[in-house]
């Protein structure tokens, strides 16, 4: 499957992704000066997208799935508490829950502090 330059971008600065006790994951990724998602949100002011984050919860649904046919179908919920900024470092941790005919992911993330910054649902399919 060929992945977009946001996407790339994300893989290249994401650490590993831990399976957690109770069957959840958590995966740490820091967003250097140089992460393209910057471009243009917002000059002299740049913040990550929130379309990054949603895009970085499906990217891992699907790295800790091995199912790289996830897409997010709906987005159910989503929060963002505090923007991430060039250089900020922040967890993600997330569920995958399958009931029948759909994939749910929920997510939040932190910062190291275990501030949250934002919680995100989505609905894929595959």
């Amino acid at each position: 499957m060929s992945r977009s330059p946001i996407q790339t971008a994300l893989l290249e600065r994401l650490g590993p992704i831990t399976r957690l006790p109770d069957n959840s994951y958590q995966a740490t990724i820091t967003f250097d000066e140089k992460f393209p998602g910057f471009a243009g949100h917002f000059p002299g002011n740049p913040i990550v997208p929130g379309i990054c984050e949603i895009s970085l919860v499906e990217l891992l649904a699907q790295l800790a799935t091995g199912n790289e046919t996830l897409r997010t179908k709906r987005i159910a919920h989503v929060k963002f508490r505090t923007p991430l900024l060039p250089g900020d470092c922040a967890t993600f941790r997330f569920t995958i829950q399958t009931p029948p005919d759909t994939t749910i992911i929920h997510a939040t993330a932190s910062t190291p502090q275990n501030k949250n910054m934002a919680t995100i649902k989505l609905v894929v399919r595959d």
